[in-house]
């Protein structure tokens, strides 16, 4: 390793060629406006103490290049391992000085083109940096270079950079408080960085992890990105990247996000991959983990590793269909993906992503999987309208698969979720009845949306033989009783109104569909008003409700309405069956434990309690907060006999029967959210 202290115009080699390649492990550009504006202010703070007689020194950090030998015989080529964020900003910064300074300084336009271009080539070697290809960096970066009428459609961040950058100089210009041959002094010999020249020996990926500290942090997918360059051989990775990962990049953007974790979708991607590979939604900061020691345990060869990366770009767009159902060619599949995303159901996605390769490898049917998709939503549309738990979906979805038979795919899905935690009718016409359902996030309201436009096309059906009334607009959630109480409606309500109010505003009961338009016009109105216009609306969900003689808008009217609502829930999303309780855990010698798809052979009751909490421990973030609940089995000192230390340092107490064992270990799976069926005991 060499390094020295360069000046910004010998970094791009004082007016003589030379180019800057990015290696594939490399990112997008990636820098922001505070990142912009932190650079500008410490040019301009250099400029305002500049003296001409002794220049100021300002470090911004390092370039880490390889020096990967000459291009046309005489041009010096670096792979850029690290600083090209620095580097890319610093000619930005450059370029909107060579453009204000115009016809009128053309001297210094020149000069600056000069600095950051090799005008004697042609094609990638005209330019001294040339950033990747990753969302249109690098023709975004050559059109502002070269003066050309910028990307009429681009995912990069290059010319949001430069414009912020023009921006900000050129008031300072044309105010001449800044004179633009001072700075242009200023950035090319007061700004230094250390720059370090590897030799092919180096493992430069590692070094690149390792300096990222000054810049943007690194996301999991960038780790990924980087561990897939150092594991791949140099003459493969060319190839592998263009093939398969660059795809892969280029089809799920990190900037954009998913679901409520709002991950990258990328990272997003690699969490969900991995949790359908191993049953566990690991915690998002540990993707890059995982993904690297899944490949150092099952993918020891470059040949292997290289057909793992062939099956992630092949799930990669599955996953892009669950993300973007337009991009699903079937139509009733891609409305249903639509009607998923809406509930929210990214959870089921490492369960779906194995559908998605069933269907491909034909062991499932396109049918099967359709009416797959119609069994998961009246899941999670009961266990919304019920207000069950989310988090249980998050340990239950990713091991699913391994549950359901795949030659009956369907009803096999059907019987299987009857066992996870199914609400039952009562409880759904109970929460109908009775639970506030409404609140202000957008995707609270698109949920209740869906399931009031469902029941309105239930009824139109009915009437019109397979058509449906819609809205001509945006539905909105309209309240009947309003969210602001005037004296009328104090009044309509009797003496209870407050009680009422609190109770029942935001109920199913409570709640209907018009535009905005017609929102607007209802307003606080008095129910004999909205009642009048509600029952002569297009919708069914209104008219066909509002045009009964109703006199009054209170308590009973409301719960009224919801048990009419509930029948229409309950027709559109009947009960799959009868919900089912997990059988109880025989009573026999242990010879076989099995834990979230992990099988040990035991030979005592002792072996099945530390295997358990062991398992425990390892789905877990939090296993403190578990064996806390649990003084009397778990302490950080060692009991005084029959325990035994778990890996994470915790003592277990094992002088226990076998009722107490199993007691223990429903406690601790219960507590974990360790589904019931994913702890499976054998016994003689």
């Amino acid at each position: 390793m060499k390094a020295d202290s360069l000046k910004i115009s010998r970094v791009f080699s004082s007016g003589g060629d030379v180019h800057y390649f990015l290696p594939h492990f490399q990112r997008e550009y990636a820098w922001e406006k505070t990142n912009w504006q932190t650079l500008l202010d410490d040019v301009l703070s250099i400029y305002e103490a500049y003296d001409p007689e002794k220049e100021l020194e300002h470090f911004m950090g390092s370039l880490v290049v390889i020096n990967d030998g000459t291009r046309n015989g005489t041009i010096p080529a670096f792979k850029l391992v690290d600083g090209q964020q620095r580097l890319t900003t610093v000619s930005l910064l450059l370029c909107a000085l060579g453009r204000l300074a115009g016809d009128q300084n053309s001297a210094l336009k020149r000069k600056i083109h000069r600095l950051l271009t090799n005008p004697d080539e042609d094609d990638l070697l005209h330019f001294k940096l040339m950033p990747t290809i990753k969302y249109g960096d690098r023709d975004a970066y050559f059109a502002i270079l070269e003066n050309q009428d910028p990307l009429p459609v681009t995912d990069s961040k290059i010319p949001e950079a430069f414009q912020y950058l023009y921006s900000q100089l050129e008031p300072r210009i044309a105010k001449e408080k800044v004179d633009p041959e001072r700075l242009f002094v200023v950035i090319s010999n007061c700004l230094q960085v250390v720059f370090i020249d590897l030799n092919q020996n180096e493992r430069p990926y590692e070094i690149f992890e390792s300096l990222n500290a000054k810049g943007k942090p690194l996301s999991q997918a960038d780790l990924v990105r980087n561990y897939i360059a150092m594991k791949l051989p140099e003459d493969r990775q060319n190839e592998v990247f263009n093939k398969y990962w660059s795809k892969v990049e280029n089809l799920l953007q990190e900037k954009r996000t998913v679901g409520r974790s709002r991950l990258g979708e990328l990272t997003a991607f690699l969490r969900h991959y991995l949790a359908m590979q191993s049953g566990m939604l690991i915690n998002e900061g540990h993707v890059y983990a995982r993904f690297r020691d899944r490949v150092e345990e099952d993918f020891k060869t470059p040949a292997t590793f290289e057909q793992e990366l062939a099956k992630i770009k092949q799930f990669s767009d599955y996953y892009d269909r669950l993300l973007r159902p337009e991009n699903e060619t079937d139509p009733r599949i891609r409305l249903a993906l639509q009607r998923l995303n809406t509930l929210e159901i990214s959870t089921a996605y490492p369960f779906l992503l194995a559908v998605y390769e069933a269907v491909d490898q034909g062991l499932t049917s396109k049918e099967a999987f359709l009416e797959g998709l119609r069994i998961l939503e009246n899941y999670i549309v009961r266990r919304y309208i019920a207000q069950e738990p989310t988090n249980y979906l998050n340990k239950m979805f990713p091991t699913l698969w391994r549950e359901v038979d795949k030659s009956k795919f369907a009803g096999s899905l059907r019987q299987i979720l009857l066992t996870k935690n199914y609400p039952s009718d009562n409880k759904v016409r109970q929460a109908v009845v009775t639970e506030p359902i409404y609140d202000k996030r957008s995707e609270t309201r698109a949920k209740i949306v869906l399931i009031l436009e469902s029941v309105n096309r239930f009824l139109s059906e009915k009437i019109l033989s397979g058509g449906y009334t819609v809205l001509n607009n945006l539905a909105t959630i309209e309240h009947i009783m309003p969210q602001t109480l005037d004296g009328d409606w104090k009044k309509e309500l009797g003496v209870n109104w407050e009680q009422t109010y609190s109770d029942y505003l935001d109920t199913f009961g409570n709640l209907t569909l018009v535009t905005q338009e017609w929102n607007s016009g209802l307003s606080n109105s008095t129910f004999t008003i909205k009642k009048s216009k509600l029952s002569n609306h297009a919708l069914r969900l209104n008219n066909e409700y509002f045009s009964q003689p109703l006199l009054e808008w209170n308590e009973q009217q409301i719960r009224d309405r919801a048990e009419w609502l509930a029948n229409q829930v309950l027709e559109i999303w009947p009960a799959l069956g009868i919900s089912q309780v997990v059988a109880k855990m025989p009573a026999g010698k242990p010879v076989s434990l099995t834990v979230i798809g992990q099988t040990f052979t035991v030979n005592s009751w002792r072996d099945v309690a530390y295997h358990t909490a062991q398992s425990v421990d390892e789905w877990v973030e939090d296993f403190d907060a578990i064996a806390n609940q649990f003084p009397a089995y778990f302490d950080k000192n060692s009991f005084k006999n029959a325990c035994r230390q778990l890996s994470n340092g915790w003592w277990i107490y094992l002088n226990l029967s076998a009722a107490s064992v199993k007691s223990l270990c429903k406690n601790l799976i219960a507590a974990a959210d360790i589904p019931e069926t994913e702890w499976l005991l054998e016994e003689e």
